[in-house]
């Protein structure tokens, strides 16, 4: 591989035009449009008579939204297709056209990358967009996970080659990215991710895009998604830091906004997601590279949600945003020394806005709905039972209105009659309970759910737990039920992963990882119709099932046994949630394998932090609890 260094200095001579304007003036505001995870230019990627009229109507969605919200840039931050092009269910019909019949798998990918961006490009163009600044994303390879020896494995180079003939090179080869960022290229040249990874200044911001699917060589893995992970490492990383530090040189740049796929910062809210994330060993290596060159605006997608954080050592903001099919869409209007954020539902309402405002020494932050900026370590559920709305008084920020039923809602087909118990944590309304056949009764603070046999609770979108981080559960129950009894389920839509489940087993608090992994208190009475309070921390990021401490009225129970405490807690990414509720798309059954049967009794004041508490702060949610006052109450002081 050539120097990165030596390709830097050569590259320079060569003096191509840049297809941006980078010039020193000052500009008034002007605007771009953020749409991750747009998923659906897939419909562009066979050749068929529908392909034409699939161009026309999404290019009229464009058009749309530029009459409706302007802008002139549109950054797409990975996943705008399904991509599974290798795969035998794909290659069948698509070489049942003559054209294609004797086309090998390379040939299939690279020819329904060429129908599939080209169809995107055009879209977007012909809907009033000049400049467009696409970033790879799984599906964009493939999709995850890539097993070492796996066909897709096999066709990462392809499937690259396929994204960059049509958002990063000419029609004669060339890249489109030519201008120096100062004396850095526009791109790492002499790297796997030479026509992937980009920087271009357009009017006042310098936009880096990034492809943060480390690949080193398919026989190698390199993390739980095999040969490829979430990372930036070498060459690479060496051409994104010189871009970054040339930039803090050149007047004319007054934000740095850097796109990739991947999130970095945990946790994030998630819908109909694998939910993968920036490799957490390599997180804070990246973090340090943005934070080092007060990079503004990090934009991520992957998740289908809307997440912004702040990062909790400086000023960098990530916006995991969703796209998908213009559902959501996020404008961010840029001011000299301000970018101003707001994000809309495809019905036109305004589901957040945030401000990052640079025009004194001391940035300024602010942040209302879904924009608001939620804590790391925070508390993300709260469920207090306090109240039960009626559907009518919910909506959610993915679908604009009471959920629909389909086949990431696999639980809305049971019920009727829907609820709502409102989650008043960092996750906000959107982690709310949809529940049926629920009551509410007295409970040790306020009102409690009655839950009974016959009773659903269940959380439409992912999250907030996963991988191996570390967490709190708690919660207070009243019970006189025998048996193995479950009160949380968390268990994954996408595979047999780990799940992170709280039941009540004859008395004593129990977690379970799988059927075969649980660890539970000894010699406990939580069932004697008293209320108790059972909490359950995970004291630190990739802790084992026995380090695991688990608590009953504030107490550490020591007293406990483990089937295999060795094994470490790696939950699915892809996890629902749901209370005292089974149901066979959660992929384990927990009624044939645990002889598990569904809580009853009452439940009051559940809540996930994705932190570890403290035994004094465990010790407090019960004492507090007894005096009516409620873990986010301790949380707000």
């Amino acid at each position: 591989m050539k120097n990165i260094y030596a390709a830097m200095i050569l590259f320079a001579l060569v003096g191509l035009l840049s297809m941006f304007n980078s010039t020193a003036q000052e500009y008034e505001t002007w605007r771009f449009i953020n749409i991750p995870d747009y998923h659906n230019a897939e419909g562009f990627s066979k050749n068929s008579p529908e392909r034409a009229k699939r161009i026309a109507d999404q290019t009229e969605q464009f058009k749309q939204m530029k009459e409706r919200h302007g802008g002139e840039l549109i950054i797409m931050p990975g996943d705008c297709n399904g991509g599974h092009w290798y795969r035998q269910k794909y290659l069948k019909p698509f070489k049942s056209n003559p054209e294609y019949k004797d086309f090998s798998t390379k040939q299939v990918i690279l020819e329904s990358s060429r129908l599939c961006y080209g169809g995107l490009w055009d879209i977007v163009h012909d809907g009033g967009y000049e400049h467009f600044l696409m970033a790879v994303g799984d599906h964009e390879l493939g999709d995850n996970p890539w097993k070492k020896g796996s066909e897709v494995s096999k066709h990462i180079s392809t499937f690259r080659q396929g994204f960059a003939n049509t958002f990063t090179l000419d029609e004669n080869g060339q890249s489109r990215f030519n201008e120096n960022i100062g004396n850095a290229m526009p791109r790492p040249i002499g790297t796997v991710y030479e026509h992937t990874s980009n920087a271009v200044q357009y009017k006042n911001v310098l936009f880096v895009t990034l492809d943060m699917f480390r690949f080193d060589d398919k026989d190698k893995n390199l993390g739980s998604q095999g040969v490829i992970n979430g990372d930036i490492d070498g060459e690479h990383m060496q051409w994104f830091e010189s871009v970054l530090s040339e930039a803090q040189h050149i007047s004319s740049i007054k934000h740095i906004v850097v796109q990739s796929h991947l999130p970095i910062i945990y946790p994030v809210r998630k819908y109909a997601s694998s939910g993968m994330l920036v490799d957490k060993k390599e997180s804070e290596k990246i973090l340090n590279v943005l934070r080092k060159y007060k990079v503004d605006l990090y934009l991520a997608g992957e998740v289908h949600m809307n997440t912004v954080t702040r990062d909790a050592k400086s000023d960098l903001i990530q916006l995991v945003g969703r796209g998908n099919n213009l559902s959501n869409h996020t404008a961010v209007d840029v001011v000299q020394d301000k970018l101003l954020l707001n994000t809309y539902h495809e019905n036109g309402e305004k589901l957040g806005r945030l401000t990052i405002d640079k025009s004194s020494d001391n940035k300024v932050i602010e942040g209302t709905g879904l924009l608001t900026p939620i804590t790391p370590n925070g508390l993300q559920i709260h469920w207090s039972f306090d109240e039960q709305l009626d559907k009518s008084n919910y909506k959610s920020s993915v679908e604009g209105t009471f959920p629909q039923k389909g086949k990431h809602n696999p639980l809305l087909a049971t019920i009727k009659h829907p609820g709502v118990y409102i989650n008043d944590g960092g996750f906000n309304t959107d982690y709310s309970l949809i529940c049926a056949d629920v009551k509410q009764a007295k409970g040790v603070l306020g009102q409690a759910a009655q839950i009974e046999e016959s009773s659903s609770l269940f959380v439409l979108p992912m999250g907030p737990m996963g991988e191996g981080y570390k967490r709190t559960l708690s919660c207070w129950v009243k019970t006189t039920a025998h048996g193995r009894r479950l009160i949380l389920n968390s268990g994954s839509y996408w595979g047999q992963g780990q799940f992170f489940n709280l039941s009540i087993n004859e008395g004593n608090l129990e977690v379970a990882l799988r059927p075969e992994i649980v660890a539970s208190t000894i010699n406990q009475q939580i069932n004697n119709g008293e209320w108790h309070c059972l909490t359950v921390v995970m004291p630190h990021d990739d802790a084992v099932l026995g380090e695991l401490k688990l608590y009953i009225d504030g107490q550490l129970v020591n007293d406990k046994q483990c089937n295999n405490p060795d094994i470490k807690v790696n939950t699915s990414q892809a996890s629902w949630m749901a209370i005292a509720t089974q149901v066979e798309t959660y992929k384990t059954d927990l009624a044939k394998t645990m002889n598990m049967q569904d809580y009853v009794g009452l439940l009051d004041d559940f809540n996930i932090w994705t932190r570890a508490l403290s035994n004094d702060e465990v010790l407090q949610l019960y004492t507090e609890g007894l005096k009516g006052i409620s873990a986010l109450d301790i949380e707000k002081r």
